[in-house]
């Protein structure tokens, strides 16, 4: 409560009046009223200041969140950034070091340690500059009717690539499966040439083609619509011609091309060890990174390999790396 003390001269109050004595009781009291007021907008000013500068603060995060989006990659733990790479690999199929440390906010030596380290668990195969998705382990072939409903065009493609390698008079081993017999299809029919194979999917294929077919000895194996066996290898290995036409389950740059299969692979094997010039794999991208269990012969011992147009670019240079010469289907 505000109390009006009288003035100093109150002894002389005669010569005051009470209206006087009201009005200056009125201003004290209106003044104290609005010294109270002004406290107590200071009071709730400092805080809004306070938030208006954490708002601000906000909105500059913000910004900088869209601006610099591997901020926050940047402080995963390595086990969250080894699955963050394993993820855009499965999504990319191969991506660089340079991609991933941009990607990721950390240093190009970080991401090759990582690289190395999902290596080592099978999850990735490292290339120059970058890696490559590894996908998971061939078990078991893929049975005729299966491969017969694989990437048709592609190989299509594939087949008409391959089919243009052929020179008049050569010799030819040709391999079992649907990719191998595209490239029959593609053929010149007045191109004369000699074709040793497994395939007997090769008789349909070679009807009205100026083709001497030779089918190779041995088991009809029903799943692969191909011939096997002791019968076959035996006369594979009495046999020299100028090219081979293989295609694989599986290839890897660390562990070569590779088969589920014991026999295939000793096939496989020596019909690249018979050859006396060109050995030419046909492979669809979706090959690549894919093993087996059972190896058939490193990378480097392949002379010229046809791919479709959707194996990626990093993949190629890699492999014209390793003196393979490469032919893109389209």
């Amino acid at each position: 409560m505000i109390r009006c003390a009288p003035p100093d001269n109150a002894w002389s109050g005669i010569l005051l009046s009470r209206k006087n004595k009201n009005s200056n009781c009125t201003q004290t009291k209106q003044r104290a009223i609005k010294d109270k007021k002004n406290r107590k907008e200071r009071e709730n000013t400092v805080p809004m200041k306070k938030n208006n500068k954490s708002e601000k603060l906000g909105e500059s995060a913000t910004v900088s969140v869209q601006h610099n989006p591997t901020g926050h990659n940047g402080n995963l733990l390595p086990a969250e950034r080894h699955l963050r790479i394993a993820e855009l690999l499965r999504e990319k199929f191969t991506i660089r070091v340079s991609e991933l440390s941009e990607l990721l906010g950390v240093s190009e030596m970080t991401i090759r340690r990582d690289l190395e380290n999902l290596e080592r668990q099978g999850l990735l195969e490292r290339t120059h500059g970058g890696a490559v998705y590894r996908q998971e382990r061939m078990t078991q072939e893929r049975t005729f009717e299966t491969r017969l409903k694989e990437l048709p065009d592609i190989k299509n493609q594939m087949g008409r690539k391959a089919a243009s390698l052929i020179e008049p008079h050569d010799t030819i081993f040709l391999h079992h499966g649907t990719t191998a017999l595209a490239i029959l299809r593609h053929l010149d029919p007045e191109l004369p040439v000699r074709i040793y194979t497994n395939n007997v999917g090769a008789i349909e294929e070679s009807k009205g083609k100026n083709v001497e077919l030779i089918l190779l000895g041995g088991e009809y194996r029903p799943d692969s619509h191909s011939l096997q066996g002791p019968l076959t290898m035996e006369m594979l290995q009495n046999l020299h011609p100028r090219k081979t036409f293989l295609v694989p389950d599986g290839i890897s740059f660390r562990d070569g091309i590779t088969t589920p299969s014991l026999t295939e692979a000793a096939l496989e094997r020596a019909m690249i060890q018979q050859t006396r010039g060109q050995v030419v794999v046909m492979a669809t991208h979706t090959t690549f990174g894919r093993v087996a269990d059972v190896a058939v012969s490193s990378i480097e011992q392949i002379d010229m390999i046809i791919v479709d147009h959707k194996l990626p670019e990093e993949y190629l240079r890699d492999l014209k790396s390793l003196g393979i010469r490469v032919l893109v289907a389209d």
